[in-house]
């Protein structure tokens, strides 16, 4: 590398024999060069560019051309208003444990990688973790930009993305996947409760592709058991379910795994976190539920689904999360059993629904109770046709000497 003033450090394929500062060719490198260049970069001020250039398969024949190999983990220091930017070339993790790329802190950083694959049996295509003080003395990832070509972590327990703010937070960043294309989870955001909080971010994976897995593969799991730190986040992605696809050796066609059942423990999207919005389609075959899965600790987020053909399961302790179809529901949500006289039932469909009495009965009183805790009764009779809305973790109580009967509907 010269001292001549740049603007950016140039990682190139063959450098530094063809031009570039850094390459595959730079003495005892085991990273393509690039980590070379980060860590001049990171001494002298500079941003990085790496070269790429076309690649991928056509024909059966596969061109290799764009590819750096990492022999260890890519670490990314701490760093502020640095940019890493570049073509979409591959970088191709040849280890069979570990990361393919670890993110330290950051604030008012740009990043454009490329596709980043990876056969690690139990790491993260991309971990972003902060542990260093670095940006004005914090240990944070914020106001940044982070863009991926795609995410391949093809290991049995790899996944593709991992946010971790179990030392330092996350927050007002932007994550643009093209792409990840996983066995275990696409996205994962760690959250156990005990971490500094992923806060007022925007995710988008805009085709979380699974075909490939045969396991119990989640599309995205946002949080953990206990978590408390996720909130007033933003994520978009299109989720499609395992189905074994692989290319077929004789016919080199792309086929589903003959005879394969459906995971028992596939889901689409797990969520633990509170107050996030979710806008999500799903594609292929789950078990019924396992759309969306609202585990116990999650509440007050709101899921916009463009379809939801295998529902969802709601674990949550405080059932006040919502999903908003673009399909009509109508009907087709579940109507409960009418609950004894004084025994109050709560709405935990995730859908608002409009009650229906079919048959009055002999009523007394009744009364409705909001998710948190504000309740109004009526004194009086049902009549037929008599109906009321219900929000997400609203609960109804009646007094009766019949019992009543109702039809509900989810309305949108």
């Amino acid at each position: 590398m010269t001292d001549t003033r740049k603007p950016y450090v140039y990682v190139t394929l063959e450098g530094p024999d063809d031009g570039g500062d850094f390459g595959r060719n730079t003495p005892g490198t085991r990273s393509g060069g690039i980590q070379e260049a980060v860590d001049y970069a990171h001494a002298n001020f500079r941003d990085v560019y790496v070269f790429g250039g076309r690649g991928g398969m056509h024909d059966t024949k596969g061109y290799d051309d764009n590819v750096y190999l990492l022999h260890e983990t890519l670490r990314i220091p701490w760093s502020q208003d640095f940019r890493f930017d570049g073509g979409n070339y591959v970088l191709a993790y040849t280890q069979p444990t570990g990361d393919a790329i670890l993110v330290d802190s950051q604030m008012n950083c740009r990043y454009k990688f490329g596709l980043i694959g990876s056969m690690s049996r139990d790491g993260a295509g991309v971990r972003i973790r902060p542990v260093t003080p670095g940006p004005d003395d914090f240990v944070t990832v914020v106001a940044c930009v982070f863009e991926f070509s795609a995410v391949v972590s093809q290991g049995e327990f790899g996944d593709g993305i991992v946010i971790d703010p179990t030392h330092g937070g996350v927050s007002g960043t932007r994550f643009l996947a093209e792409e990840t294309n996983t066995m275990a989870r696409g996205l994962y955001v760690v959250d156990d409760g005990s971490g500094h909080g992923f806060n007022n971010n925007v995710v988008e994976i805009m085709f979380t592709n699974q075909n490939h897995a045969v396991g119990d593969a989640v599309g995205m799991r946002v949080g953990d058991p206990g978590s408390r730190g996720i909130q007033h986040n933003t994520f978009r992605s299109a989720l499609h379910a395992p189905r074994g696809v692989h290319i077929d050796p004789e016919t080199k066609a792309i086929v589903p795994k003959e005879g394969m059942d459906t995971p028992q423990g596939a889901m689409g999207a797990q969520i633990h976190a509170h107050s996030n919005v979710f806008h999500l389609a799903f594609y292929g075959t789950w078990l019924p539920g396992k759309n969306i899965v609202f585990e116990e600790g999650a509440r007050d987020n709101t899921v916009h689904a463009f379809n939801l053909p295998h529902g969802i399961t709601n674990n949550a302790e405080n059932p006040t999360n919502r999903v908003v179809t673009n399909s009509t529901v109508g009907f087709a949500v579940e109507t409960p059993a009418f609950p004894s006289s004084g025994s109050g039932l709560a709405n935990t469909s995730s859908h608002t629904v409009e009650v229906f009495v079919t048959r009055p009965g002999n009523v007394s009183a009744w009364t409705i109770q909001d998710a948190n805790g504000a309740a109004h009764t009526f004194e009086g009779e049902l009549a037929v046709g008599q109906s009321f809305p219900l929000d997400p973790g609203d609960r109804v109580t009646f007094d009766y000497a019949d019992r009543p009967d109702w039809v509900w509907k989810a309305m949108r």
